[in-house]
């Protein structure tokens, strides 16, 4: 029986393990996500290695990380996160003269990625406002080298002398793509900005999500101790 109990525990080990990489969590904040080792999934999409920077001028009304909600988009072949936040505003009545957010991190599909999209909305700006989303993505490699991968751009914007609000690319099928995104909200010399969220999505030319492979480990852990408590 001893050696029943240990194979058992073996078993149990093992599948908490396999789960301890789960869901991307909804209701988080970055905190959660910048956490050292922290990995989670969107469908058969793995996101990892999160860093997240907020800075602001002048200093003291940055947006921290705990200040920026995380909501993951589990559209079946278009999955992504949007990130919310209140305090991505800046004007000149109220002092603050910019702040910035810098995003990074990696992606990895077991289905072919093709397509990238960026986007923003809850825009509104006045003067000399204006809001600038700045993104790069390492295609097949890591930034920040991004050495054998490909580098492509996306940006999206609104100012006084126009706006974008979508940007995006197609591409190759890749497995794996690394991240770098810079919000820049400015009041300029005379005006005011403000944004609340922003978007990234990762189309797939197949939307087919495996079996999660904890399942099948757990299974046969099971009907091997099953077997042994026979004998």
């Amino acid at each position: 029986m001893k050696k029943v109990a240990l194979l058992l525990a073996v078993v149990l080990a093992l599948a908490v393990i396999g789960f301890a990489q789960g869901p991307c969590p909804t209701g988080e904040t970055m905190a959660q996500y910048i956490v050292t080792g922290f990995q989670c999934t969107i469908n058969d999409q793995t996101y990892q290695d999160f860093m997240y920077n907020g800075t602001s001028n002048p200093p003291g009304f940055q947006v921290v990380a705990g200040g920026v909600d995380v909501n993951p988009i589990t559209t079946p072949g278009n999955p992504g996160f949007q990130w919310t936040a209140a305090g991505w505003q800046a004007g000149t009545g109220l002092g603050i003269l910019s702040v910035d957010s810098l995003f990074q991190y990696n992606v990895t599909s077991t289905s072919q990625m093709t397509d990238l999209s960026l986007s923003i909305a809850g825009v509104g700006f006045s003067g000399t406002g204006s809001i600038n989303l700045d993104e790069t993505a390492c295609l097949g490699a890591l930034l920040p080298a991004c050495s054998g991968g490909t580098t492509v751009t996306l940006s999206v914007f609104a100012n006084s002398t126009g706006q974008q609000l979508y940007d995006q690319v197609n591409f190759s099928g890749v497995n794996l793509i690394s991240v770098s995104k810079d919000l820049l909200v400015s009041a300029g010399t005379n005006g005011s900005a403000e944004v609340s969220d922003i978007t990234d999505q990762f189309s797939e030319s197949s939307s087919t999500v495996p079996e999660p492979s904890t399942f099948g480990m757990l299974g046969a852990g099971v009907l091997a101790v099953a077997g042994f408590a026979r004998r």
